[in-house]
């Protein structure tokens, strides 16, 4: 089977996150894909992660009901400690040595790559899936190609634009607005429930998206 890992702090997940994940199983003829939310996220301080690994695991198996195809698997959540996507790989790897590996993550975070833990050991174990935006400039990736050996193993998928970012939905959040429908039912429900990210001003002013880089 053609299997495919997506990680991510998903702090919340979103509907951007699902498109991509459901757009990149269909171009690449995919059987699966396991979201892997990150326990303690060995690119960010702990303090900046803003929900808890084990509500980000529930926002995320809430998001996956209801499609067989995507499944959630706590390794870095049970970890207890900072992982590398590396890492993570080789034991998901291990649990289904005959499966062919993919993994996910925007162009943006993989023209960051060479930033990553032993990114050539990765990419010996996985293809990496680039997912664009229309209009992406790919020669953003060709910087890559002297650092690294396994650059072919870099192939970028191109899914439809969401302009959704953790960042902003949390943003939101602050100003008491709504963000139904910019997450899944499920996800909503959790946040409303637990009240997650209520008065999380910390870098409330700032923009863009949330980054999972340097994994």
């Amino acid at each position: 089977m053609k299997v495919a890992i997506f990680g991510g702090t998903f702090d919340p997940i979103h509907q951007g996150h699902m498109v991509t994940a459901e757009q990149v199983m269909g171009e690449l003829n995919l059987s699966r894909v396991v979201f892997v939310p990150g326990g303690i996220p060995p690119h960010k301080e702990a303090s900046s992660v803003r929900a808890s690994a084990e509500d980000r695991f529930d926002m995320v198996e809430a998001a996956v009901e209801g499609n067989e195809r995507f499944s959630v698997d706590r390794v870095e959540v049970d970890a207890g400690r900072p992982m590398h996507s590396v890492e993570t790989v080789q034991i998901l790897k291990e649990r289904s040595p005959g499966d062919e590996w993919y993994f996910i993550s925007g162009a943006d975070e993989v023209s960051n790559l060479l930033a990553w833990k032993d990114p050539d050991r990765l990419l010996e174990e996985v293809v990496m899936v680039a997912a664009t935006r229309p209009g992406y400039d790919l020669s953003r990736l060709d910087h890559l190609e002297a650092g690294l050996r396994n650059f072919d193993r870099i192939f970028p998928v191109e899914c439809t634009r969401v302009d959704i970012s953790a960042t902003g939905i949390r943003r939101r959040l602050l100003q008491g607005k709504s963000i139904r429908y910019l997450v899944p039912e499920g996800v909503h429900w959790i946040i409303s429930d637990r009240r997650l990210y209520e008065g999380d001003e910390k870098r409330s002013g700032q923009g863009g998206r949330l980054k999972e880089e340097t994994r």
